[in-house]
């Protein structure tokens, strides 16, 4: 999801987690010839990407995906704390992404047309493998599965639409808080390796209502302080969620310290050949900057670029036309060939809970202030706030819950 200059990685953490939600934060671009346009509307409704082809530009690119269209996407609204939906089609979603009313074409506040202009910022919920592995395996499972994943959602979803706030004026030094955000909802099953990787894309939409009725641009700086907080808390939640916690005990399942399901565990790596690819590219173009530059270890800066292009070399297209069913019987076989105690039906366990009382409350807190404390090293000043306490608890909170 790193399609150069129009799609950027813009949050260093976003390999940071073991277990729980892990997802960054990313900006899609307008880019060259509204080149991102094309890009995310392909992505959304095909799943493909076409940065390599030249198509024609500006409103001849966008009227090209005017034509009619069976697929449709979900749209979620988020006003003053409450959540509708609709659908949007593919001329919808071409209106949305180009910041005006998907219904009536009203444009929404100022537009900047340049190529860096931001269209959306793209939020990943990506689980533990084992989860997607069980979701395969039991269909009632992957029926909890979506609905823990639908949960997660509701929370972000009214998180953003309280905690951010648009930027104004010259410079944006004004700050409006903000009453209406829109989300469009993609959800995939699978890695570009044919991998069971289940997870959704949450594009929050660049153009916000302010609480005085007018539209203007989110703050993209706060949205990616904040997404600490929202993968800490998709962390503990994984972690913690009773429905989801008690389906998987159903099964005999239980979750083990890194948040993997303990009794999949061992088709975790052999079912990963997407991320064991990225890190492989990782490794070697780490080895080689090295040698480069006389053995000195490459710093943050650095290793984010190295992370950009280890995950765009020999990236695989996604298939087209692919059989759900013949892709499922594939994978199962895997897992059998993998291990066939991994589909052996489980007794059911029960579910031990933690006694809130039990705890150290005053412990924890020193716990997170100390991590909280450790992560700082390096910041400015100015960039420390009380998302970086946030992101601490509720880390220390699923490391609790998993012990």
């Amino acid at each position: 999801m790193t399609h150069i200059a129009v799609k950027c990685l813009d949050n260093p953490e976003k390999r940071s987690y073991t277990g729980g939600m892990r997802g960054g934060l990313e900006r899609w671009k307008r880019g060259v010839e509204s080149r991102g346009i094309r890009q995310a509307i392909s992505y959304a409704l095909e799943g493909t990407c076409d940065a390599h082809v030249r198509r024609a530009t500006g409103v001849e690119a966008l009227e090209g995906y005017s034509a009619p269209s069976d697929s449709a996407i979900t749209r979620f609204i988020v006003a003053s704390g409450r959540i509708g939906e609709d659908e949007l089609t593919a001329g919808g979603l071409r209106v949305w992404l180009t910041g005006h009313d998907p219904v009536t074409g009203e444009e929404r506040g100022h537009q900047r047309l340049s190529p860096d202009a931001d269209l959306l910022l793209d939020g990943t919920l990506n689980h533990p493998k084992s989860y997607s592995i069980a979701a395969l395996l039991h269909p009632d499972l992957a029926a909890e599965f979506e609905e823990l994943q639908d949960r997660l959602r509701e929370r972000i979803l009214l998180t953003w639409q309280t905690e951010l706030n648009a930027r104004r004026g010259h410079g944006g030094l004004i700050r409006e808080d903000i009453s209406r955000i829109e989300v469009v909802e993609l959800q995939h099953r699978r890695s570009r390796a044919l991998d069971p990787h289940t997870h959704r894309h949450l594009w929050l939409n660049i153009k916000v209502l302010g609480v005085d009725g007018k539209w203007s641009n989110l703050d993209s700086r706060v949205a990616m302080k904040l997404h600490t907080v929202i993968n800490a808390e998709g962390e503990l939640a994984a972690h913690t969620d009773p429905a989801w916690i008690a389906a998987l005990a159903r099964h005999g399942y239980r979750l083990d310290d890194s948040g993997e399901i303990a009794e999949l565990v061992g088709a975790v790596r052999p079912l990963s050949r997407r991320s064991a690819q990225i890190e492989a590219n990782r490794g070697r173009l780490i080895t080689e900057w090295s040698a480069a530059h006389g053995g000195w270890a490459p710093n943050v800066e650095v290793l984010q670029q190295i992370d950009r292009r280890a995950w765009t070399i020999a990236r695989p297209n996604k298939p087209a036309d692919l059989d759900e069913k013949s892709w499922e019987s594939r994978v199962r076989d895997e897992i059998t060939t993998i291990d066939e105690g991994l589909i052996t039906a489980r007794a059911p366990i029960a579910v031990v809970a933690t006694d809130m009382h039990a705890l150290d409350l005053d412990l924890l807190a020193a716990a997170a202030i100390a991590d909280a404390d450790r992560r700082s090293t390096g910041l400015d000043p100015g960039s420390w706030t009380r998302c970086h306490f946030g992101y601490a608890a509720s880390v220390r909170v699923a490391d609790l819950a998993a012990a």
